[in-house]
């Protein structure tokens, strides 16, 4: 072999040396860098689990925001989303809860705890601040509050139930509407009664009637039927009183002198209609 050629034959192994040691060193680096992030990740997310299980949600919002931020892709980020909802619910931020419920539907529609989402978003509607409505209402009662996010949570449990009848959820959010929809029977039936008193007979008569074919199966479909037949008797509608009294009886038989049953005058005269 020549001098010539046993001098190429070394720069060549030189060379591959020389290009493989970049490689293994950039290889080695990028492994590093993925390294340092997954431990970030980690970091914050245990962050922000240690300080929502103490009870500091604002704290742990606050990682979580720094992590979805930094790293927008992942187990973690996701895990982190559904946390966000619970922690926004639990410090009061029932809007940004709401939001970020629906946010998360739209991001992981497939998720396997989408589910939680949907409950959440529920959860949160129920308990929004009162309106302007609410504050120009009197009396202060649960019943007699704007109705709407009553609707609305009532809305998200259902529509949690028909997509996964299976979850975990599904039974405390069938809980939930039926309290949701008494309670919205409730809230008509003062309604009612402010009409009743203020001698709006007809109005007294239809939101009793939309208590009975709306929210058949609430408890103030009873006061509903009994504030009728008074409603019907005030207006001299002798026979229909007397229908709806049996109509009372037939369901409610252990109900006594339906004829001066319900107040009149009492906390709901001094409400402001809707």
């Amino acid at each position: 072999m020549s001098l010539f050629r046993t001098k190429t034959i070394c720069r060549n192994i030189l060379f591959i040396a020389i290009v493989s040691s970049v490689v293994a060193g950039c290889g080695g680096k990028k492994k590093t860098q993925e390294n340092l992030a997954q431990q970030q990740v980690e970091q914050l997310y245990s962050k922000g689990k240690k300080a929502m299980n103490a009870g500091n949600y604002q704290f742990a919002i606050q990682y979580y925001q720094a992590l979805e931020s930094n790293y927008p892709y992942g187990e973690y980020t996701e895990q982190a989303k559904l946390d966000m909802i619970f922690a926004f619910d639990k410090s009061g931020q029932k809007e940004k809860a709401i939001e970020a419920s629906d946010n998360f539907v739209k991001l992981y529609p497939t998720h396997a705890n989408v589910d939680y989402a949907y409950y959440m978003k529920g959860v949160a509607s129920f308990e929004k601040k009162k309106s302007a409505v609410d504050k120009f209402m009197r009396g202060g009662k649960a019943a007699i509050r704007d109705p709407q996010p009553y609707r609305d949570s009532d809305e998200a449990f259902k529509e949690l139930i028909k997509r996964y009848p299976e979850s975990i959820y599904a039974e405390d959010a069938k809980l939930r509407i039926v309290f949701i929809r008494n309670t919205l029977a409730e809230r008509e039936l003062a309604v009612a009664q402010f009409y009743y008193d203020s001698e709006t007979y007809v109005a007294a008569v239809n939101r009793c009637k939309n208590i009975i074919y709306s929210y058949e199966t609430s408890p103030a479909v009873e006061g509903a039927l009994v504030l009728m037949e008074k409603a019907y008797l005030e207006m001299g509608l002798s026979e229909l009183a007397q229908s709806t009294h049996g109509v009372l009886i037939e369901n409610f038989p252990d109900y006594k002198d339906s004829k001066f049953k319900v107040k009149k005058k009492g906390l709901f005269s001094r409400l402001n209609p809707f």
